[in-house]
């Protein structure tokens, strides 16, 4: 809050997604193995109908998320209702994205899910329905501002790898889904990959926002001007992740051995590197977002500290000055 004052975010202080799992049909958890996986057979029809019978019916009360699974999101709905505060531009929370979510859930098998129809289709109605949840709490106690929902997906990586399986169709069709459930006149989408990635693929669905590890992979983006320049050109935003949440090959956090100047200069390079390649100069900077390159949930207080403190200091100086001066 101190570091972001116009975006108050919902913490993600746990690397859990129980969170997420209310209101799932149809789940075994296995605890001593750590295994989350779908059970569809015809002993528990039942819980699948229900299930449709809720989403269909848009009952949330079913898919909240309790205080026991996320306190966070309940004590910042508090604190947000004390502020009131005009000046917020967005208020973000973030959930596992469905490539992500599909990966973790297993089948009878232990294959992904998110490669079976049926499941897939259960996992991301599961978050679309979360999503207009958290919508509608937020909703209830900070009506003013626009919502900016992050969907994570490290996991993309799989499907950019030479392992990879499924069809981008369809990994595009349930981040649009999932997506849809914001609302276009109601906020924005973030798809956020701390990976290498094929970025022009994330230009193709319809989050406004992409998020990526600037830090590590900004040169990367400099392969997809064609399809950055169209992006842009109907409005999509890049958040460049160049203050690092990764441990450095010292043994010592990345944060610690950067300060701010360095980091503009960093991200000087690598948005100059675009302009050369013909995206215009202005909409590039009216198009982009300064973040850090992860979340900070595995970073010691100390450190998240700094993170923030460096995202925001780079921030204020970006947009106070030319970064191609």
């Amino acid at each position: 809050m101190r570091s972001f004052p116009q975006v108050p975010t919902v913490p993600w202080l746990s690397m859990s997604t129980r969170m997420y799992l209310e209101g799932m049909p149809c789940l075994n958890i296995d605890r001593e193995r750590k295994v989350i996986s779908f059970d569809l057979s015809p002993a528990r029809e039942g819980e699948l109908v229900e299930f449709y019978d809720r989403y269909l019916g848009g009952d949330l009360d079913y898919f909240a998320t309790s205080p026991r699974y996320n306190a966070v999101l309940y004590r910042l709905a508090e604190i947000l209702g004390e502020m009131q505060s005009p000046g917020v531009a967005f208020i973000h929370f973030q959930i596992p994205g469905p490539y992500t979510f599909g990966l973790q859930i297993k089948d009878e098998s232990g294959a992904p899910c998110f490669y079976n129809n049926d499941m897939r289709d259960l996992v991301v109605k599961q978050l679309a329905m979360k999503v207009r949840w958290y919508k509608r709490e937020i909703r209830r106690v900070f009506s003013g501002a626009p919502l900016l929902l992050q969907l994570g997906e490290p996991a993309l990586v799989v499907y950019g790898s030479a392992t990879g399986t499924g069809s981008w169709e369809e990994i595009q069709g349930a981040l649009d889904e999932v997506t849809e459930a914001v609302g276009a006149d109601e906020g924005m989408t973030s798809i956020h990959c701390c990976a290498n990635f094929d970025w022009s693929l994330l230009m193709r669905t319809k989050a406004q926002v992409i998020h990526f590890d600037a830090y590590h992979y900004g040169e990367t983006m400099s392969l997809y001007g064609e399809a950055l320049r169209r992006y842009l050109g109907r409005g999509g935003t890049i958040a460049w992740g160049i203050v690092p949440t990764t441990g450095g090959t010292t043994g010592r956090a990345d944060v610690e051995d950067e300060d701010p100047g360095k980091l503009i200069k960093r991200l000087e390079g690598y948005m100059e590197s675009l302009v050369e390649k013909g995206i215009d100069r202005e909409t590039l900077i009216r198009s982009s977002w300064i973040s850090s390159s992860c979340e900070t949930a595995t970073l010691p207080e100390g450190l998240a500290e700094r993170v923030f403190e460096f995202t925001s200091q780079v921030s204020r100086q970006m947009k106070g000055q030319d970064p191609f001066d």
